[in-house]
């Protein structure tokens, strides 16, 4: 939410707005936003809509309970709850799937035997990090096609329930000109994402409009970075991991001349979109910026959501 704020204050002023009178909050002693402050003004934005919960500012108003105090008393107040009367009674009562009953239940409306929400704990522990991952860096890497995430069930609830990344970057080797990097070794963060233009729009990079706005496959560098690689704005770069690589122009910069050209990426880590490799070759092994190619294949053994955000990779210069 601090990161929302901020950043859409900083795009009013690009735009010659005023962004802290378009969001008035300022920031606590503790140095956040208050929460409870922003969703007060959610509740005021809601009126009229589907979602109404004006009423729970009426609650406020009248019987001086605030609004996270009436959440926390009634375990969540369901949409909307447009009035005092139906606001104070925790909302609206849906019904979902036919099923039936649910009042009858002690806490909650969840499909397991006691009604209750199951949340399993998972604690960071770092104590078996480098034995664990390097496990995990085989997955899809060359020289291991024959080790598969789906074989090695234990191996990734372990990794989750100690809150691992599926790989460790070689920072030793980073800081230095590409050329001079190791062909085994990849220093850099490597993630994969969803821009702004293609929401929603995985279907549709072909449309003359996104082309327009999102031409070519790019990857996102920290300028220091780039100064380190040897690497210039625009420069066509080919982004390698232990699974393959792809082709993209390099985009350094806020000021870069690559669209969309909004990178602010820390240092250490590199960022594409994958929704391009739509837009390229349907032939997978023609196919220059098929980004999901090139990833790790850990996935989460309860979802089935594969770790898209963390791999890691080195970068060449081409031509």
């Amino acid at each position: 939410m601090d990161m929302v704020i901020d950043k859409a204050k900083e795009i009013a002023d690009l735009l010659g707005m005023d962004g802290d009178k378009i969001l008035p909050y300022k920031r606590k002693k503790d140095g956040f936003y208050d929460a409870q402050e922003i969703f007060r003004d959610i509740c005021k934005a809601s009126e009229g809509s589907d979602a109404n919960l004006t009423g729970i500012l009426e609650v406020e108003k009248v019987d001086g309970i605030t609004p996270y105090e009436q959440l926390k008393k009634l375990r969540g107040i369901q949409w909307p709850a447009p009035h005092y009367e139906t606001a104070k009674k925790g909302g609206t009562k849906r019904r979902y799937m036919l099923q039936e009953g649910w009042e009858t239940r002690p806490y909650g409306y969840f499909r397991t035997k006691d009604g209750k929400v199951h949340i399993k704990m998972c604690e960071q522990d770092y104590s078996q990090r480098k034995e664990i991952t390097e496990q995990l860096m085989k997955f899809g890497a060359k020289g291991h096609e024959d080790f598969y995430a789906v074989d090695n069930m234990d191996l990734l609830k372990k990794a989750r329930d100690m809150g691992l990344t599926p790989e460790i970057p070689d920072e030793e080797h980073r800081g230095k000109h590409w050329e001079k990097i190791p062909e085994d070794k990849y220093p850099y963060w490597m993630g994969l994402g969803v821009v702004y233009e293609h929401f929603h729009t995985a279907k549709s990079n072909r449309s003359p409009t996104t082309r327009r706005l999102v031409p070519e496959m790019y990857v996102e560098m920290h300028p220091e970075d780039a100064k380190d690689l040897g690497i210039k704005d625009g420069d066509k770069v080919r982004v390698i991991t232990r699974r393959g690589s792809l082709e993209a122009k390099a985009q350094i910069g806020t000021n870069s001349l690559v669209k969309p050209a909004r990178n602010n990426v820390p240092r250490g880590y590199m960022f594409g979109p994958w929704n391009l490799s739509v837009a390229d070759s349907a032939d997978p092994k023609k196919n220059k910026w098929l980004a999901n190619g090139i990833t790790n294949r850990a996935f989460d053994p309860v979802s089935g959501q594969v770790d898209f955000k963390k791999n890691v990779c080195r970068i060449e210069k081409i031509g």
